[in-house]
C-alpha cells in the first residue's frame, strides 16, 4: 500500500471492509464539508452513493469526530477501519481532514475491498507550504490554481504562496501589469476562500525591496529606485533598475499603498514581504548612507519600517534570509514576531549552519523544485535539497518548510515537471523518516497514470547523462538563455559521447510519452523533452563542426535547426493556454527565442 504521506503508524489488521452501495459519512462541523465532498467524490468513482451529515447515526458507515483528550497530537488523528464501519478521532477539524485524505488513497490503492488497520498519524511540522512564482511570465488559469490546490490538499500541504511582482491588478497601476493577465482581486477572494474549505491557507505575498524592475522602469516609478545600473554578485552588470531605494521617503508610501489594496483580499494572519536580493543596494543613491552606517543596517533599517507599516494592517511579516544572514550581529535586532523564510536550492546547501543561526527566531526552510532553468528537471538535486532542508527544520524545530517552485528566464518548465519535487515533498515536510526513501514513482502513480511517473523520474536525471552538472540549472535550457555563452570555452568542457547518449536516452522516452492517455499531460512532457532534445543536438552539431559558437554552423544545418524550433515554440503556446493566461506569453517566448540571432 502506497501512502504519500506515509504515516507515523500502521497497523494492518486481518480481514477486509467492504464498502456497502451506499453510506453516509459523519462530520462534526460544517466546515468539514468540503474535505467530505473530496471523499465522496472518490466513492463515486468506484460506484458508492455517499452521502454527508452532521448526524452520526446507525447507518453511518464513516464516522468523524474530534476528541481532544484522546488525539494529543496538533491536528493528528486515527483512523480505524474494523468489518463493519470506518472510525475517525482527531485533535482538530485539521486532523479530521487529514484523515479523509488518508482515507481516499487508501481506497486508490484498493477501491472498493480495504484492508482492516489502524493508523495514528500527525504531522512532524507545523507548516508545510508550496510557493509558486507567477510573475515570471507564466500566471496560471483560476482552475489551474483550483487543480493544484486539490492536489496540495490531498497531499496534506497547509499553506500556499504566489510569489506576485507585478501581476495583481492594482487598479491605480495599470501599466505595470496590463500585458501580464493578472490577478484579479476577485481571484484572490475566490482562491482564498478554495483553499480555506482545503485547510490550506493562501499567504500573500508582494517583492517589497529587491526584484522590483518592473515597476521601477516606468517613469512614474523611476524615482524609487536605488540605481539604473549595478553589478551583481556573479559578475554581471545590470543596465536596469532593480530595488527600491531605502533612502527615498515615498518608498515606503509606496508600498502603503501597495499593501492596503492586496492584502484585505486575503484571511491569513502573515504576509511575505520577500526582501531578497537587493544586489544593487549601496551601490547608487544609499551608497554615502551605506559608507556611514554599513550595509547591513541600511538594509534592516527599511526592513524595520516595512515591518512597522505592516501593523495597521495586523499581518505578521515573513521575509527572505539571504540578506541579513550575511550580517549575524544585526539577527537580534530583529523583532521575534517576523519569520524568516531560509531558501537554498542545491544539494549541499548549508541549511544546518543557517538554520543555527536563526534558532531564536521563527524560521522556515525552504528548498526548491529544481525544475525552473532545466527544461525537464533536476531530480537527484531536488530530493537531496529537499531532504537536507526538511531534516534540518526538524533538528532545530523550524515553524515550517516551504517548497518553492520559480520561474527564472521564462518558465518554460510545464506544469507536470514539478510533480517528482511535489510529491517528495510532501512526504518529508509531514514526516521526514517515515518519507526520506518514498518510492517516489509509486507514490506519483497514485494520482497520475503510471507512464507519466515513470518518465518524469526518468527524465529528472536526464541531466546527470551529460557529464557535466551546472548550479541551479541544466544544461538543456542553458543552450536557451545564453547561447552567446555557448563558446570554444564551454564546449571544451562539453563530451560529445556523453551528449549522444542523453540524446538517445531522451529520444527513448519521447517514444514512451506517445503512450500517456492524458491529453495535455502528453503534450506537456513531450514538448519539454523536444526543447531538450534540440538543445542537446545543437551543442552535438557545434562540436562535430569544430566551430566555436552556434552562429558559425553551417547555414543549411542552422536553418534545420530554426525550423524545428519554431514548431516547437508553436506547440508550446498552445500548451500554455490550456492551463495559463495569455498575458506574459510573448515574453516568454521571447525569452526561449534568443537563440533565433544565432541561427
Amino acid at each position: 500500500m502506497i501512502l504519500i504521506p506515509a504515516p507515523k503508524k500502521l497497523k494492518l489488521n486481518q480481514g477486509e471492509f467492504n464498502f456497502p452501495s451506499k453510506l453516509f459519512i459523519s462530520i462534526p462541523t460544517k466546515s468539514l464539508l468540503t474535505s467530505a465532498k473530496m471523499l465522496k467524490k472518490e466513492l463515486e468513482n468506484i460506484g458508492i452513493e455517499a452521502f454527508i451529515s452532521l448526524y452520526n447515526g446507525e447507518k453511518t458507515v464513516i464516522e468523524s469526530k474530534i476528541n481532544r483528550s484522546k488525539i494529543k497530537k496538533n491536528s493528528g488523528y486515527i483512523l480505524t477501519i474494523s468489518n463493519k464501519k470506518i472510525e475517525i478521532t482527531a485533535n482538530n477539524v485539521a486532523g479530521v481532514h487529514y484523515a479523509f485524505m488518508t482515507l481516499i488513497q487508501i481506497i486508490k490503492n484498493f477501491g472498493l475491498k480495504i484492508p482492516q488497520l489502524e493508523i495514528f498519524d500527525f504531522p512532524s511540522i507545523k507548516n508545510r507550504g508550496y510557493l509558486l512564482d507567477i510573475s515570471r511570465d507564466k500566471v496560471p488559469k483560476l482552475e489551474t490554481l483550483f487543480y493544484i490546490v486539490d492536489l496540495l490538499a490531498q497531499l496534506k500541504f497547509n499553506q500556499l504562496q504566489l510569489y506576485i511582482e507585478h501581476t495583481f491588478s492594482y487598479q491605480e497601476h495599470e501599466k505595470v501589469w496590463k500585458d501580464y493577465s493578472p490577478l484579479s482581486g476577485e481571484d484572490i477572494i475566490l482562491l482564498d476562500n478554495y483553499c480555506k474549505e482545503r485547510f490550506i491557507e493562501l499567504v500573500p505575498n508582494q517583492a517589497s525591496f529587491g526584484h522590483m524592475e518592473k515597476w521601477l522602469t516606468h517613469n512614474e516609478y523611476s524615482y524609487l529606485a536605488e540605481t539604473f545600473e549595478f553589478d551583481t554578485p556573479w559578475g554581471e552588470h545590470y543596465n536596469t533598475p532593480f530595488s527600491l531605494s531605502p533612502v527615498i521617503e515615498d518608498s515606503i508610501k509606496f508600498l502603503d499603498n501597495l499593501y492596503k489594496e492586496l492584502l484585505p483580499h486575503f484571511s491569513s494572519k502573515y504576509f511575505n514581504i520577500n526582501g531578497d536580493e537587493t544586489f544593487d543596494l549601496c551601490q547608487g543613491k544609499s551608497k554615502k548612507l551605506c559608507e556611514k552606517m554599513g550595509k547591513g543596517k541600511v538594509y534592516l533599517d527599511f526592513i524595520l519600517k516595512i515591518y512597522n507599516l505592516l501593523k495597521k494592517y495586523n499581518k505578521k511579516m515573513m521575509m527572505w534570509a539571504d540578506i541579513i544572514k550575511n550580517y549575524p550581529e544585526l539577527v537580534n535586532e530583529i523583532p521575534n514576531d517576523i519569520t524568516f523564510l531560509i531558501w537554498g536550492y542545491e544539494k549541499n546547501h548549508p541549511f544546518e549552519d543557517e538554520c543555527k543561526l536563526f534558532k531564536s527566531k521563527k524560521f522556515y526552510v525552504c528548498p526548491g523544485t529544481s525544475s525552473w532553468n532545466s527544461l525537464i528537471g533536476r531530480l537527484e538535486n531536488f530530493i537531496l535539497n529537499v531532504k537536507n532542508a526538511a531534516e534540518n527544520a526538524v533538528k532545530f524545530k523550524a515553524s515550517g518548510l516551504l517548497l518553492t517552485d520559480w520561474g527564472d528566464n521564462g518558465h518554460w518548465q510545464h506544469l507536470p515537471i514539478s510533480l517528482p519535487a511535489i510529491f517528495y515533498s510532501a512526504g518529508v515536510f509531514w514526516g521526514f523518516e517515515e518519507n526520506k526513501d518514498v518510492n517516489l514513482e509509486n507514490a506519483i502513480s497514485l494520482y497520475f497514470e503510471k507512464e507519466v511517473a515513470e518518465i518524469l523520474i526518468a527524465l529528472g536525471n536526464a541531466y546527470k547523462l551529460t557529464g557535466i552538472e551546472f548550479s541551479n540549472s541544466a544544461l538543456f535550457a542553458l543552450v536557451y538563455i545564453y547561447p552567446d555563452k555557448i563558446n570554444k570555452d564551454f564546449l571544451e568542457k562539453i563530451n560529445v559521447e556523453n551528449l549522444l547518449l542523453t540524446k538517445q536516452f531522451l529520444e527513448e522516452q519521447l517514444q514512451k510519452a506517445n503512450n500517456i492517455d492524458d491529453s495535455l499531460i502528453k503534450e506537456e512532457i513531450k514538448n519539454n523533452i523536444e526543447l531538450s532534445i534540440l538543445a542537446t543536438e545543437l551543442l552535438i552539431s557545434t562540436k562535430k563542426a569544430n566551430v566555436n559558437s552556434i552562429s558559425k554552423l553551417p547555414s543549411v544545418t542552422k536553418e534545420e535547426f530554426s525550423i524545428r524550433l519554431e514548431k516547437l515554440i508553436e506547440n508550446y503556446k498552445k500548451i500554455w493556454l490550456s492551463r495559463n493566461r495569455p498575458g506574459g506569453l510573448k515574453f516568454s517566448i521571447e525569452k526561449l527565442s534568443k537563440i533565433k540571432k544565432l541561427l
